[in-house]
């Protein structure tokens, strides 16, 4: 006698759906997983821009914030601990309102007076606790346009 083999063709048709199914899946759980990347990356570096003025005009608003706040250096106030890495200086608004910043780095070569000072941190109604200073300097030759530095903060 002969025997026959019928192949369940039902069992082979249904593991290419679950095949497919866990495609699908994988599929969806990578893209959500690189939409929460981008999420997170963009919201860890987003910061307002603001001027001194616009920043006490916020007030508890935008506290312990990250915010970026530019304002003129004033060098009367510029104090350097060479030991510790400890600049602290004011930055002041056109309207003359001052704010103090505080900054763990070393002293920029163009850390002086007219310069203008964009620092990136966060404010807690005291004073401004810079992660990073960028340094603006009317350059020598006004055709050479602005001088820029940026120095991070010692971690």
């Amino acid at each position: 006698m002969a025997q026959s083999t019928v192949t369940p063709t039902v069992q082979i048709a249904g593991q290419a759906a679950n095949k497919k199914i866990k495609f699908i899946i994988g599929g969806v759980i990578i893209a959500l997983a690189i939409v929460y990347l981008i999420y997170t990356g963009v919201q860890s570096s987003a910061a307002y821009f603001l001027t001194v003025d616009e920043l006490y005009a916020k007030g508890a608003a935008v506290e312990n914030q990250t915010v970026r706040v530019s304002g003129k250096v004033d060098a009367t106030t510029i104090e350097f601990n060479n030991r510790d890495l400890l600049l602290t200086f004011d930055v002041t608004s056109e309207t003359g309102q001052r704010m103090p910043v505080i900054f763990n780095g070393p002293k920029p070569d163009q850390m002086r007076e007219g310069a203008e000072a964009i620092v990136e941190g966060k404010y807690d109604g005291q004073a401004f606790t810079a992660q990073s200073l960028l340094l603006k300097c009317p350059s020598r030759y006004e055709e050479q346009g602005i001088e820029e530095v940026q120095v991070e903060a010692v971690k």
